[in-house]
């Protein structure tokens, strides 16, 4: 009896806080292109931040996201 109560109550609380999560989030796409490369392959590491005080970041241990993108004839392009 005590297991059903507790899976009731665990079922209660999520249904609870999905509930509050029916806001839509709008989305956006950043694409980003460097061109001319000294090298013709390989990869570049793009990293994407979203405070100020973040940025620069030597060691990438702040970055908000992180995309590699392949060097092909001098160009690499990442979408966030």
């Amino acid at each position: 009896m005590k297991k059903a109560i507790m899976i009731l109550q665990s079922f209660l609380v999520i249904v609870l806080f999905s509930s509050f999560n029916n806001q839509k989030e709008e989305t956006c796409t950043l694409t980003i292109e460097v061109k001319e490369l000294r090298n013709s392959t390989g990869t570049v590491l793009f990293a994407l931040y979203n405070r100020e005080d973040a940025f620069p970041d030597e060691h990438y241990k702040k970055y908000y996201k992180k995309l590699t993108g392949m060097i092909v004839n001098g160009t690499s392009s990442v979408m966030f």
